[in-house]
């Protein structure tokens, strides 16, 4: 989310009652800013799909743990329960958007969640705060490239970012005023600096494994979109990859865990989302949500498994394993493949955050 460190921005030395961590538009005033001397920190005002302020989550699908062995099925299963099939349970509202066709959510298998500035962005020119607020850039060609009429955009410098959905885009001017999505504009906010700041179109993306128009499995993006003026968010579905039956997630959290304390920019533990520290719940009293936030935020890294099968079947008959053959893990997963006679394959690799390695 810009040039600075996304951990650095929450840390309460860094936070004033007139400049959060994170703007948003998306809350009320007093939700940004509270009425007492202490910033606010609570965010939750914000629907699911626009709350940047939690920038990574996920939920593990339950007993696929390290150690664990997930056992394939031919024809995957379709989730039933966003609550007893994954830890912690899938928001309701995202859930319901899963598990509709196509792209139906399959069990045993983990759920990612992203938001996001875009990596490429365009160059401030004016940022005139008010109501409404107007912002001029160079140029919208870049906030365009792979999608039709955007609406929700980030801006950041290197001291503040924010996030919001535009009113009308006119050109190269974006308005931003209270409705709809809005709850607020930008005139309560120091304005961003000149020939520093820019303007990034705001992701919010699911990753998920689902069952496509051919019943076969596959990996899928549910991508949350508003365009400019829109009142609610909405959303469309991507097939990315066939013959995808399983993601395997863990996360590194900082080696400081402290709710006030610096991170240090090493990664100390790799762990699932039920042990992420400081523990929380995302639907819990205010003190369990800020903890829930605080633990994703000193996420810095993530494992990643992705266990693949061909799109058919090999003619010859299944060999027989040896008693001591090597079986496919995904990110210390154990799997067992059912005899229906497909190559498979486990591809892995371990992500460093970008602007979530604190001091680098």
């Amino acid at each position: 989310m810009g040039c600075v460190n996304d951990q650095s921005r929450f840390l309460p030395g860094n936070v004033t009652t007139s400049r959060p961590a994170l703007i948003s538009t998306f809350l009320t005033a007093d939700q940004q800013f509270g009425t007492g001397a202490a910033p606010a920190t609570d965010y939750s005002g914000a629907p699911f799909a626009l709350r940047f302020d939690r920038a990574i989550e996920g939920y593990n699908a339950k007993d696929t743990a390290s150690g664990n062995t997930l056992s394939l099925v031919a024809l995957p299963t379709l989730a039933d329960s966003g609550t007893n099939d994954w830890e912690p349970a899938i928001n309701a509202g995202l859930y319901g958007l899963l598990t509709s066709a196509p792209g139906r959510l399959v069990r045993g298998s983990d759920v990612l969640v992203l938001r996001y500035f875009a990596p490429t962005g365009a160059q401030v020119a004016s940022f005139t705060p008010g109501a409404p607020t107007s912002i001029t850039v160079d140029s919208t060609a870049r906030l365009t490239e792979g999608v039709t009429n955007p609406g929700l955009f980030g801006i950041a410098d290197c001291m503040q970012a924010g996030v919001f959905r535009a009113t009308s885009v006119s050109g190269n001017t974006i308005s931003v005023a209270t409705g709809g999505l809005n709850q607020t504009t930008f005139d309560t906010i120091p304005q961003f600096t000149i020939g520093q700041a820019m303007l990034y179109r705001a992701e919010s993306v699911v990753y998920y494994v689902g069952l496509n128009a051919n019943d076969n499995p596959a990996l899928f993006r549910l991508r949350y979109t508003a365009s400019p003026g829109a009142a609610a968010v909405g959303s469309i579905k991507e097939e990315l990859v066939e013959g995808i039956e399983s993601l395997q997630l863990q996360y590194g959290q900082d080696s400081n865990t402290s709710l006030t304390a610096r991170p240090t920019g090493n990664i100390g533990q790799s762990v699932l989302p039920a042990n992420l520290q400081p523990s929380g719940n995302a639907g819990g009293n205010a003190a369990s949500q800020a903890n829930y936030a605080q633990a994703w935020r000193r996420v810095g890294m993530v494992q990643v498994g992705l266990v693949a099968r061909s799109p058919d079947s090999a003619a010859a008959e299944q060999r027989a394993a040896a008693p001591n053959a090597t079986r496919l893990t995904a990110v210390g997963v154990m799997v067992a493949p059912p005899d229906d006679r497909r190559y498979r394959a486990v591809y892995e690799d371990t992500i460093a955050l970008r602007n979530r390695l604190f001091g680098n």
